[in-house]
């Protein structure tokens, strides 16, 4: 075992000895590091220890290729603390091997989970497949930082999405790490990066309402797009107030022709639900008759399945319209702001949109200024008739009873 004192020119002269695999010199000047020079020509910094039975151990530093020999006494040192609070280093090597990288865990572990108990799956899927695994897939589990997650968050603003969108990328994001961290306890996940970055504020108080001459305007562009269901699609949104998953997925199977109802099998609320149809909607299932070719009322043409989404044919066709901030989901608000400006109960509304608590269906009732004109022309006609004499005029003449 030579001794030597190691310097720059040492580890870049340091030979091995003729006959011989490798050579190990121990450094004189601090405890524990050596350098392996390999008949190969390699060389390796290291620290030899001993480990809680005493044995002697070797713990592998760094190439020396790769780190400096001032760098090669600064990692010998923090795992020499290391040691000296009782971490194993051969044990930690182990356990960073068997790390996951995010990819694989969100591949292997998490979405078999998630498709067994929970119903937005393919949510969750979509958002995995098309924001966190481009982000993150290559990384290990314990190479994602708070940082990381911060830069994720600014990305998906400047690239235009709403912070809602990037908000609901976050929150899978937290609840994948908790998994794994505190539930699944995956080794070499010691925290959950995303503890500590806020949500982003969200405006979800104003909603959109499509006025008559949008939706004119709308569904011309709609009936021009280069995807030939999408005015079908749109036109049954408009009709039934249903959402954008419920109407992808519908089957001819779900609905009634005879009776016009519709039976809605999963829905957000976990419940399946019946809607009756009006005529509109009719008349748009009479003719997917004609045109529909698989089990699914507004399938792929091409695939015969449902469209994982329709986001870019929409977003051309609102675009062309005028209306870049027109939501497919402010088609389900207009549905609901019509019924209630034409006198229709929120328990009514309710019972439409399938919500299981009245405070969700009173966002929608929403009043034109012209309605509540409506409303307070119609109050003052009936106390006139009551009091069998016209208002106006005594209150313009500031006459009071």
């Amino acid at each position: 075992m030579p001794k030597a004192t190691l310097d720059t020119q040492f580890v870049s002269d340091a030979f091995c000895p003729e006959g011989k695999r490798k050579e190990t010199y121990f450094d004189t000047s601090m405890n524990g590091l050596c350098l392996e020079v390999r008949i190969s020509g390699g060389r390796t910094f290291y620290l030899r220890y001993r480990d809680t039975r005493g044995k002697t151990r070797y713990a592998k530093l760094a190439d020396a290729q790769h780190v400096t020999l001032h760098q090669a006494r600064t990692l010998c040192g923090r795992m020499r603390n290391k040691i000296a609070m009782g971490i194993n280093p051969s044990a930690e090597k182990s356990i960073k091997r068997q790390v996951p990288t995010f990819g694989d865990f969100a591949q292997d572990r998490y979405m078999p989970f998630s498709q067994a108990n929970k119903r937005s799956w393919k949510t969750d899927e979509t958002l995995i497949r098309t924001h966190l695994i481009p982000t993150f897939g290559k990384m290990h589990l314990d190479e994602i930082s708070t940082e990381d997650v911060l830069n994720m968050q600014q990305a998906g603003l400047k690239a235009g999405a709403a912070p809602g969108s990037v908000n609901r990328r976050l929150i899978l994001l937290r609840y994948m790490f908790n998994l794994a961290w505190r539930d699944w306890k995956i080794a070499g996940v010691t925290e959950n990066p995303t503890h500590g970055v806020r949500l982003l504020k969200e405006n979800n108080k104003k909603e959109r309402y499509v006025r008559a001459e949008e939706m004119a305007r709308l569904y011309d562009e709609v009936c021009g797009s280069q995807n030939i269901m999408l005015k079908h699609i749109v036109a049954f949104l408009v009709l039934t107030g249903a959402r954008r998953n419920e109407v992808l997925h519908a089957t001819w199977h779900d609905i009634n022709m005879t009776t016009g109802k519709w039976r809605i099998p999963e829905t957000k609320s976990g419940y399946a639900r019946h809607v009756p149809l009006n005529d509109g909607a009719m008349a748009v299932l009479q003719q997917m008759q004609d045109v529909s070719r698989s089990q699914y009322i507004f399938g792929n043409p091409n695939t015969g399945k449902p469209y994982v989404h329709i986001y870019y044919a929409w977003d051309i066709a609102r675009r062309r319209a005028g209306l870049p901030d027109v939501r497919m989901h402010d088609l389900r608000h207009t549905f609901a702001s019509l019924l209630v400006n034409n006198g229709s109960s929120l328990y009514a509304v309710q019972m439409l949109l399938g919500h299981t608590q009245i405070k969700t269906t009173q966002r929608y009732a929403h009043l034109t200024q012209e309605t509540l004109l409506d409303v307070s022309n119609i109050g003052t006609a009936a106390m006139a008739a009551t009091l069998g004499r016209s208002l106006h005029s005594d209150i313009i003449k500031g006459r009071h009873c």
